[in-house]
């Protein structure tokens, strides 16, 4: 009768145990999903930081066109350009809280066919760059857009390179 007891304990200590170790696999499962779901929300927020950025870029008004006080988005003024870059220079309060850290490039093409590939770079400026200490890597988002020649009334394509800091 006392080995049929001993038996009967050591069943339920076995299957204690089995159930314990099932539910630490399942426990430590479950952390690795949300370790994972939390990477992805990490890489998420990131991306909406860089659309972010590139939004107050398209928007700042130091550098846009205007025509008759109408600011056009998508089109930036070179004299304007040449003057903020230097006025960055100087500022290291405001931008630098507006825009975090950044590098931005804007560069000037002519994308006409005849032009071979070596000679389409026409101008580039270095706007501003506010890398972090500890740079990780960049993220980088170019899009296209309109430079206006004001004095000489003549447009140019350009292209703008946002590096995001990571």
């Amino acid at each position: 009768m006392r080995k049929k007891a001993q038996l009967q304990i050591m069943e339920n200590v076995f299957m204690l145990l089995i159930v314990f170790v099932i539910l630490a696999i399942a426990l430590v499962f479950v952390m690795m999903m949300q370790k994972a779901a939390q990477k992805d929300k990490l890489e998420e927020y990131k991306e909406l930081d860089m659309i972010k950025k590139s939004q107050i870029l398209s928007f700042l008004p130091e550098m846009q066109c205007s025509d008759n006080n109408n600011l056009d988005p998508d089109c930036f003024d070179i004299y304007k350009i040449d003057v903020f870059t230097e006025h960055l220079k100087k500022d290291k309060l405001y931008y630098p809280n507006l825009l975090g850290n950044i590098k931005i490039e804007i560069i000037e093409f002519d994308p006409s066919p005849e032009i071979p590939d070596d000679k389409r770079i026409m101008r580039t400026w270095l706007v501003y760059d506010n890398p972090k200490p500890d740079v990780k890597g960049e993220k980088n988002l170019q899009f296209p857009v309109l430079l206006k020649d004001v004095v000489e009334n003549n447009n140019h394509f350009g292209v703008i390179k946002l590096g995001v800091y990571e």
